[in-house]
């Protein structure tokens, strides 16, 4: 074997040690120790530790932290290990829920480190910071509240109301909900109940289906059949019957959110490999579906051809690097930097500003420094990560 040939050898052979730490808001119970599992073809050790001890406390707080180790590339990128780890932890609840009926709730990405041991136990990590969304930053005003008498007046009186109420429900759920898989699913479905309406508004006599020439291979014999489809919504997506004539932007919409709801539905295609997907139908989904909601409750004023999608608070995230002999068992194993709650606080020139503090643990050379995320956390890597101004006491 050539020295280029063992080398190449030993650097497919090289793997890192990453950990993953999550929280569950569920106290659960699956006994003590680590337990080592096969789950995607993946060999991992997981360990579970309720939060309290005491079960009266267990019952009325809850809160069970998840940790699992695996290994991989040297070269995985942070973020992708984190979300690796998360979707591993996210398959074993999972199946705990098939097995027993467990009613989890959706689990925090807490925190993810890589060891590299080739470079002297080095270890690189990062603490998931987010900044919730508790208060919206917009005072509803006098002439906001006109407006919303008016939707609900017309969702009263009109014969698709009760379509409406149900859409802008679905609406709300979407606008709420941090996966975007599920919020996606939701503001498709929302399109789908506004279908009638939007049907009758591009003209059509009858909705959710259109008339199809087909002819018989055997026989020539030419005929007719109703085929299910969503005519209104997807003119009103293309803002044209005529699809031929319609926008190329529209044309790319309805592709994305029709191809992805069929993928999602079906199962057709894998979760990880949508990659921004998701992301951007949602975008669209909830564009259309807010347009739509505001066409048929004849509040036209209401609707802009540039669309915002809130979706939560700001991703802050610690990122550092320090050198350990060894790593604490699986287990014992917790964040590297003890945060506290974000609080709010008046600073002189800036107004409320979050604050939090941090304790290092004594830890000599640590390297770290405050990031915000530039994308979501479905789809950021390290280059992602940007500096935030901040100020120590």
């Amino acid at each position: 074997m050539s020295e280029q040939e063992s080398t190449e050898t030993r650097s497919e052979e090289a793997v890192s040690t990453f950990r993953v730490l999550t929280r569950q808001p569920l106290s659960l119970d699956v006994g003590d120790g680590v337990h080592e599992l096969d789950i995607q073809n993946v060999t991992c050790r997981i360990a579970v530790t309720p939060a309290h001890s005491d079960i009266a406390k267990r019952k009325e707080l809850g809160g069970t932290t998840i940790a699992i180790e695996f290994q991989s590339d040297p070269d995985l990128d942070l973020m992708e290990a984190a979300r690796v780890g998360y979707e591993l932890v996210e398959d074993f609840l999972s199946a705990i829920t098939v097995v027993s009926g467990a009613t989890f709730g959706p689990s925090q990405l807490l925190q993810v480190a890589r060891l590299d041991e080739a470079e002297g136990q080095n270890c690189e990590f990062v603490i998931f910071l987010p900044l919730p969304l508790k208060h919206w930053h917009e005072t509803i005003s006098g002439d906001k509240l006109k407006f919303v008498c008016g939707l609900l007046a017309h969702w009263d009186g009109l014969e698709s109301g009760h379509r409406l109420r149900r859409a802008a429900r679905l609406y709300r759920t979407a606008a709420g909900n941090p996966d975007e898989i599920t919020a996606f699913q939701e503001a498709y479905i929302g399109l789908e109940v506004l279908e009638k309406p939007l049907a009758s508004m591009a003209g059509f006599a009858k909705h959710g289906t259109e008339q199809v020439k087909g002819k018989c291979e055997k026989c020539g014999y030419e005929f007719t059949r109703n085929k299910t489809t969503l005519v209104g919504v997807r003119a009103f997506v293309h803002g044209s019957v005529d699809l031929d004539a319609a926008d190329s932007d529209r044309k790319a919409d309805w592709k994305l959110l029709n191809k992805l709801r069929n993928d999602l539905t079906h199962g057709l295609v894998d979760e990880h490999e949508l990659g921004e997907k998701p992301h951007r139908g949602l975008t669209a989904a909830m564009h259309y579906l807010h347009h739509a909601i505001c066409m048929c409750s004849h509040a036209p004023s209401l609707t802009n051809s540039r669309y915002v999608l809130a979706r939560g608070g700001i991703d802050y995230v610690l990122v550092g690097r320090y050198h350990v002999a060894e790593w604490p068992s699986l287990a014992e194993w917790g964040q590297v930097v003890d945060t506290s709650m974000f609080a709010w606080v008046e600073h002189a020139t800036h107004g409320l500003v979050p604050e939090m503090t941090f304790n290092v643990r004594g830890i000599k050379d640590l390297e770290v420094f405050v990031g915000r995320l530039k994308k979501p956390t479905s789809l950021a890597m390290m280059v992602d990560i940007a500096d935030t101004p901040i100020e120590r006491d």
